[in-house]
């Protein structure tokens, strides 16, 4: 992936200073060129991250009319398929989303849903002068936008596109909320108010009377009632997205956790190239949170060259903060400092690409939560706002509604309460479906579509992902995700996926006996670094508490009285609030 950003003026008053400097904070995305596109009413810059056609390949690309063109951060991994489709002579540009002008002229937004892959892209329509700002089906690749003073700006990452925009930036303080009681930020939602993010599997187009958002691929599309899905398909499936996801012309490592989802990607990669793979993990020097035992069991049976990064708590003291003021994104972990020191050895290691596990949880129900969710024996407590949110009075995720107010009421300022008043999180719809069709999934479905659009790609696919690689020029690529295996997990029942309270059942069905016992069999274990109790010295939460209280949002005894508390939920909740307030410093917002 690269760092796309630039400038729409439609009355041709174009100011094309805000992406060069947006741009020149981009190149830790894309080091290796840099391509633009300049016509009187856009400008547009990419700082490419050569991974294919790296000889032969270039942007901008156009349409076969001229009418279309687009500079595309990402992959599409079906190119040749889709120049086939489109019957595309072979030309000297070989680089794989030059299909996308070409898809767009034929389909419009409807084509991008063709491609199997991970992009951004901005396509201009020439004939109509207007822009049309796209993201891939589960939002792998980030887009932000904002629209001032009849000038859209758009960019890859939060923090170049709030810094090189002039004006005075406002915190959102539905997304706080959303944040405190989701752990999430749902797109089209960010930290930045009037700063959008452009949603998963949608094109925003400018350029008429505003913004209009055209969804042209959801997630949730469920057919069940076929035959059953053999385990074959799911092994030819799984290969198939591997092996495409392996292709490029630079070398593509492996992250390897130790458990099922990324030992099962490094067997099928490990089988697909004649070199050894490059598999990474990180160790903690803590055996509660290691899974080192697991890690070296795979990379011992496939014979990799395996590298360990080791994360002790002085690494997350150390850079906690920084990591938080590069993504401008809030934490409820201090996991992706570990994320980032693996992206930085891999490209120590002289490698640009990864293959990680994200998805498989999502679309094969691995959670527990989804285990309680077939049961069916709890009466659920029927509320309005879960209505509001989900669609389903009696569904609210991860919600605990008995802590909702406390946490507002134990960080938020009194003013900020006032002012949260009609922007709670549940007000807005975080999922894409009416009433009537997330009535219509089963209870592990609609957990499955909301752990998507909430949780995967604004979290794992996010910060945790593209943040976290992308800041050494690392991409991250991710085989569960691809076409094929969605397909599959769309056709795959519920009692096929969750079997004697286990998930992903049918998937480890499929690869028993190729992936070894040990991590076959093993129970889930979810993301897990030094906590805050663990790493945070006097010094260290004096200066964290201090941002807090000069947040301008946040009590400053809020970090005190959650800590009275205890523990509750899923996460540190003084982490948030912690981050939160880093963000709000790094972009100087106001309230």
């Amino acid at each position: 992936m690269c760092g796309l950003c630039g400038t729409f003026a439609p009355d041709g008053d174009l100011d094309r200073t805000v992406t060069a400097t947006m741009h020149s904070r981009l190149t830790h995305r894309g080091p290796d060129e840099t391509y633009s596109l300049s016509t009187p009413v856009l400008t547009a810059k990419l700082a490419r991250l050569g991974m294919t056609a790296v000889k032969d390949g270039w942007q901008p690309a156009e349409d076969s009319g001229g009418r279309f063109v687009a500079v595309t951060n990402g992959e599409i991994y079906n190119a040749d398929e889709l120049r086939g489709r489109l019957g595309l002579a072979r030309t000297a540009n070989r680089v794989d989303v030059a299909v996308i002008p070409e898809l767009f002229a034929r389909y419009g937004p409807a084509g991008l849903g063709l491609i199997d892959g991970q992009f951004a892209t901005a396509i201009h329509d020439r004939a109509e002068s207007t822009l049309h700002l796209g993201r891939d089906r589960f939002g792998v690749s980030p887009l932000y936008y904002t629209e001032v003073d009849g000038q859209v700006h758009f960019c890859s990452e939060l923090g170049p596109l709030v810094r090189s925009v002039p004006g005075t930036w406002r915190l959102d303080l539905g997304a706080v909320d959303q944040y405190l009681q989701l752990g999430n930020i749902v797109a089209p939602r960010t930290l930045v108010r009037d700063v959008r993010a452009v949603p998963p599997g949608t094109v925003v187009r400018f350029g008429g009377r505003g913004p209009e958002t055209v969804r042209y691929w959801r997630y949730g599309e469920f057919v069940t009632d076929g035959p059953p899905v053999a385990a074959e398909e799911i092994r030819h499936g799984v290969r198939r997205a591997v092996r495409d996801r392996l292709r490029g012309d630079v070398e593509i490592g492996a992250c390897l956790s130790g458990g099922f989802d990324s030992s099962t990607l490094v067997l099928e990669a490990a089988a697909a190239v004649e070199q050894p793979l490059r598999t990474y993990s990180v160790v903690f020097g803590d055996a509660l949170l290691d899974e080192h035992r697991f890690q070296r069991e795979v990379a011992d049976a496939v014979g990799s060259e395996h590298h360990e990064i080791s994360c002790l708590q002085e690494d997350i003291a150390a850079e906690f903060e920084q990591m938080v003021r590069r993504c401008c994104y809030p934490q409820r972990e201090t996991y992706n400092v570990a994320a980032l020191m693996l992206s930085r050895a891999v490209r120590l290691s002289g490698l640009k690409g990864v293959l990680s596990g994200e998805g498989a949880d999502e679309l094969f129900f691995g959670y527990d939560s989804y285990a309680f969710d077939g049961l069916g024996r709890t009466r659920r407590e029927s509320r309005a706002e879960n209505e509001r949110a989900w669609g389903r009075a009696d569904f609210s995720w991860e919600v605990d509604w008995r802590q909702v107010d406390r946490r507002r009421s134990d960080g938020l300022t009194p003013e900020s309460l006032e002012a949260l008043a009609g922007q709670e999180f549940w007000r807005d719809r975080l999922i894409p479906f009416s009433d009537a069709e997330a009535a219509a999934l089963t209870p592990m479905q609609l957990r499955s579509v909301v752990d998507t659009s909430v949780q995967l790609g604004s979290h794992l696919l996010g910060d945790h992902g593209d943040a976290m690689l992308m800041a050494n020029s690392v991409e991250g690529r991710y085989p569960f995700l691809g076409n094929p295996v969605v397909d599959l997990a769309l056709r795959v029942g519920d009692d096929e996926k969750v079997a004697d309270f286990e998930g992903k059942a049918c998937l480890k069905s499929a690869y028993a006996g190729i992936v070894p016992e040990t991590v076959l069999r093993r129970a889930k274990q979810g993301f897990t670094a030094h906590g805050l109790s663990a790493l945070a010295d006097d010094h260290l939460m004096t200066e964290w508490r201090d941002l807090v209280a000069a947040s301008g949002v946040f009590r400053k005894d809020a970090l005190e009285r959650i800590a009275a508390h205890g523990a509750e939920g899923k996460w540190d909740t003084r982490l948030s609030l912690i981050s939160i307030s880093m963000v709000i410093d790094e972009l100087g917002l106001k309230m």
